[in-house]
């Protein structure tokens, strides 16, 4: 492929490629089947991977989580860490469901894509639906139910299966009885309603349907994340490490509260004005399309050129579509994957901080995890062990565990 071939103007479509005529409710700038007979939108189809692409970083970074990133012994499985062998408690089954749900957007984008019918469209639209409510759901847990404290010794007999990835925790009432949050209920039920919208109706009514009810999921997730970042800014911030003070001097200890707001600082803001950004190409992509798609360019005839010995160099002008949903695609993943690292960051450090304020408190369910059957021997991570956020090369965030350099 020349450069020529790239910025030559495309042609009008004289028919339809493999899957013939587009029947989705929606059909964006790219024109269709102009690269490939068997692909309708090529450049808006292979930038569906990069979602794909961060759902599988977004699962990799859970591994930073265990074994730890930082201790003096040489056999690290000799660590108890009383949360981390029992990571369901800490909801890294539905972390981890999150960036498999990010994986199945990605490929119904391909498909939905590639095709342009109306039921790949549902293979794209309702992953999106899901996802965005299991983060969602992730993001409320961390901030207002951080972990099943009154909990028998069966607990963790109890909570496998689809349990552990639908329900954020499980508590029990006055009458001892357990019990569905709410919030698991509503939100499982509205992922179900907007499923089944999305593919029953047809046209400008899918379009506006769906995006009325993903896009009120989307904005509460906003705003939950923002919640993160205010309450990192404001006076009482240290109050997420509180639990530690004893275990930490006085450096140590501003030190990470530092640390703790000056990270969430960045999770939150590089993934809003990223995500932000995306939204702006995405509309303006969908809403000007007669004229993004018609910037000129103007480039040297080099192939003209060569072509003809020495003779002299010609420019030629053009037009080029800058292909914005695609841009969308890759922006969206990067911000999306930084505000999924906030709320996993702030779920495990709720669910250290409630465990450890439970276990001086003497509660049954986190004492139960600091018995010897559990222990085993094995040196037991302490309240100085706490979540923090690396930066992988300044730019890639995961969540990991800080260890104690005393053993």
């Amino acid at each position: 492929m020349t450069i020529s071939f790239i910025f030559s103007p495309r042609p009008e479509n004289e028919g339809t490629g493999l899957w013939g005529v587009p029947t989705s409710s929606v059909n964006w700038c790219e024109q269709d089947y102009t690269i490939s007979y068997y692909v309708a939108e090529f450049f808006n189809t292979f930038s569906s991977l990069c979602m794909v692409f961060f759902g599988l970083l977004g699962q990799w970074s859970l591994r930073r989580l265990s074994p730890p990133s930082q201790t003096t012994s040489k056999d690290i499985t000799a660590i108890y860490d009383p949360l981390l062998a029992h990571p369901s408690l800490l909801g890294i089954d539905r972390i981890w469901l999150t960036w498999f749900a990010l994986q199945l957007v990605g490929w119904g984008s391909v498909a939905f894509h590639g095709s342009l019918q109306w039921w790949s469209q549902a293979f794209d639209e309702v992953p999106m639906v899901w996802t965005a409510i299991i983060h969602l759901t992730t993001c409320l847990v961390a901030r207002g139910e951080p972990f099943p404290l009154a909990v028998p010794k069966t607990y963790l007999r109890q909570v496998t299966g689809l349990k552990a990835y639908l329900i954020p925790s499980l508590r029990r009432d006055a009458a001892g009885n357990w019990y569905t949050p709410v919030i698991s209920a509503a939100f499982l039920l509205h992922a179900v309603t907007c499923s089944l919208l999305v593919t029953l109706f047809r046209g400008p009514s899918q379009f506006l349907i769906f995006h009325v009810l993903f896009g009120s999921v989307e904005l509460a997730g906003f705003f939950l994340t923002f919640s993160m970042y205010r309450d990192s800014r404001k006076p009482g911030a240290e109050t997420a490490f509180a639990y530690c003070r004893d275990e930490c001097g006085a450096a140590e200890y501003k030190g990470l509260v530092q640390r703790h707001r000056e990270d969430v600082r960045k999770l939150h803001n590089r993934g809003v004005w990223i995500y932000v950004t995306a939204i702006v190409i995405w509309s303006t992509d969908l809403n000007f399309c007669d004229y993004v798609s018609q910037i000129p360019v103007t480039y040297p005839d080099l192939a003209g050129f060569l072509a003809g010995g020495a003779g002299e160099l010609h420019w030629v002008t053009t037009t080029v579509n800058p292909q914005g949903h695609a841009w969308w695609h890759l922006l969206v993943s990067i911000g999306f994957y930084h505000l999924g690292i906030l709320a996993t960051y702030e779920r495990v450090l709720a669910g250290y901080r409630e465990f450890w304020l439970g276990v001086a408190r003497g509660e049954e369910g986190c004492m139960e995890l600091l018995s010897e059957d559990k222990t085993r021997g094995r040196r037991v991570a302490g309240k100085g062990d706490v979540p923090v956020v690396e930066w992988i090369g300044g730019w890639v965030p995961v969540v990991s565990i800080r260890r104690r350099t005393s053993v």
